[in-house]
């Protein structure tokens, strides 16, 4: 596995911050650096390594005006402003990786033999990897599974009847970290002994949402990985969400929409998986219901409709022989609580924190009313909401289904 540390080979750890007293560095570091740099994306690095004449070595840009940068490689003054001023910047490289060490993050580039090849012939591939727990897989057995944060019984037991036996067939399930959908994914593959891969909107050091943090901690003792593309302290902001999309497809094999609204974020994942020359699935559900409205639009425009795993498997070049399914009777809605992916009886603090939501309630106004400290709220949050019990509203607030 490629794992880059702050230690050079043959330092020691007090010799920090190294970019100051080592003359040359090794040539990652200097594409992390450049990815470090606003502005400068894996587009312009490419264009670096691709135009810099035989003579010269990626550390001689730490050296160059930006006159030399604009003329050698064919690049524009204010992307040459913009590398210039990064790199001068070393505190920039140093706090990275100082971050990497300290919380033992692992990382690649673009050029590295091991980065996951389905996502490296997507227009524009991410320059750097970061990830925690088992290596990327490259794609040849992945499939991503999205939908609804506000995902009902309907999706749940979907995503219970086909994660185990994608999983039983080797297959690692991708997804993107957030509630609902996302959070059932990762769930049911964990607790099927499969792997996961969860791609964050945000920094490995600033995990989005909060309240998924030991979802998080299960992918990674459960063999999976959890994987970003930003720098470690990003935190997470509207639009980085549309380029994890991005990823999450370019990641996968093929992708399963569950349930998704007409104007669901899950259709940009849609969209990149359809652009990128996935394999696009949806599941139909009933015509009156909000939630599979955007999967029907899907399918009238050419997603494959699936009532079956092997409708997956199949068309992602599985033998019908190979394996046997048996349809899972749908819970109905009034008994979706006790069959959820994550069976959850509301008794103690759960049972008070459904009754404070009755109306719109607050995170502070349920703190007070349970007594419990936030970590151990997020998790009672997260509990209810997956199970169908309870959902968050844009502005924050929680309230009962």
């Amino acid at each position: 596995m490629y794992v880059l540390k702050y230690q050079k080979k043959g330092a020691t750890l007090s010799r920090f911050p190294f970019c100051c007293v080592q003359e040359r560095m090794d040539n990652n570091e200097i594409i992390l650096h450049l990815s470090l740099i606003d502005g400068v994306g894996q587009g312009t690095i490419d264009s670096l390594i691709t135009h810099k004449p035989w003579d010269l070595e990626l550390h001689d840009l730490y050296h160059m005006t930006i006159s030399e940068i604009t003329r050698l490689f064919s690049i524009t003054l204010a992307k040459a402003e913009a590398i210039a001023k990064g790199l001068a910047d070393r505190e920039l490289l140093d706090h990275e990786l100082e971050l990497i060490h300290r919380y033992k993050i692992n990382w690649m580039t673009f050029y590295h033999d091991n980065y996951p090849i389905l996502l490296k012939n997507i227009h524009l591939a991410p320059t750097i990897v970061y990830w925690q727990g088992a290596l990327p897989a490259d794609g040849s057995k992945s499939i991503a599974i999205i939908g609804s944060r506000n995902i009902n019984y309907y999706g749940i037991s979907v995503i219970e009847s086909f994660v185990p036996t994608l999983v039983a067939q080797g297959w690692t399930v991708v997804s993107g970290g957030a509630v609902g959908a996302d959070a059932a994914a990762h769930r049911v593959t964990v607790d099927s002994g499969g792997h996961t891969i969860a791609i964050l909107g945000s920094g490995l050091l600033n995990v989005y949402p909060v309240s998924n943090k030991r979802l998080f901690a299960d992918i990674v003792d459960a063999g999976g990985t959890l994987m970003s593309t930003f720098r470690l302290t990003t935190a997470p902001a509207a639009g980085n969400f549309p380029a994890r999309n991005r990823i999450i497809a370019g990641m996968s094999r093929g992708c399963l929409v569950v349930q998704a609204g007409r104007q669901s974020g899950t259709r940009i994942t849609a969209h990149y998986a359809l652009e990128q020359g996935r394999e696009l699935f949806a599941v139909p559900g009933p015509i009156d219901e909000q939630l599979c409205a955007g999967c029907h639009e899907l399918i009238q425009q050419g997603a494959k409709l699936v009532t079956s795993v092997a409708d997956i498997l199949v068309e992602l070049g599985h033998s019908a022989h190979e394996f046997q399914t048996t349809p899972k009777k749908v819970s109905k809605p009034e008994a979706c609580a006790a069959q959820a992916t994550i069976p959850f009886k509301a008794v103690g603090n759960s049972a008070v924190i459904l009754r404070c939501c009755t109306q719109s309630c607050s995170l502070d106004e349920l703190a007070q009313q349970t007594g419990l400290a936030m970590s151990d709220l997020y998790a009672q949050l997260f509990e209810l909401e997956l199970s169908g019990l309870i959902k968050q509203h844009a502005n924050g607030m929680w309230q009962r289904n």
